[in-house]
């Protein structure tokens, strides 16, 4: 299971970075995907809110951990990233990608998605492999800061498999 870390102030497009990948991973890969998010601000999540949108688009699992130890619906107990990821590795040894949106300091592959220049480098961390969100869409012909690359998910989604190595 490829495990790929998003980060990124609340608005600056980690939501739709991943419903629009999730759509072309299924379509052009056929492959399984989990969705965990940190949530901040509300306890039980609901019709409309990200993972309602994640499974819409096709994920496989969305599981929600927010501030107040809840994962979803699937656990009533506090646990940590990696415990999650491995109840999500022993329920289905066939997941393909896992996303994590908004949980910093983890030691996966990741992406940074800003809507400002000014919002990357105080959130840069050696991890991060690209940049994207909604910079992307107004980058305009600056594809690359210091060396990371920005990607748009829309119009060079064959980058973004490249950088980790999705086949």
């Amino acid at each position: 299971m490829k495990i790929i870390s998003l980060i990124g102030y609340s608005g600056s497009g980690k939501t739709f970075f991943i419903t629009k990948t999730i759509k072309k991973l299924k379509s052009e890969l056929d492959l399984r995907i989990v969705v965990i998010k940190n949530v901040h601000t509300h306890k039980v999540d609901t019709n409309g809110k990200d993972s309602f949108e994640f499974s819409n688009a096709g994920a496989d699992f969305s599981i929600i951990k927010n501030k107040y130890n809840q994962i979803a619906i699937f656990f009533k107990k506090e646990l940590n990233i990696n415990e999650i990821l491995d109840w999500v590795a022993k329920l289905s040894n066939s997941i393909d990608i896992a996303f994590i949106e908004g949980i910093r300091g983890l030691n996966y592959p990741g992406i940074l998605c800003v809507e400002n220049w000014k919002d990357i480098e105080p959130q840069l961390n050696p991890y991060i492999k690209m940049i994207s969100g909604l910079i992307s869409k107004k980058s305009g012909e600056k594809k690359m800061f210091k060396n990371l690359p920005i990607v748009n998910i829309e119009q060079n989604f064959r980058k973004f498999l490249e950088l980790f190595d999705i086949s």
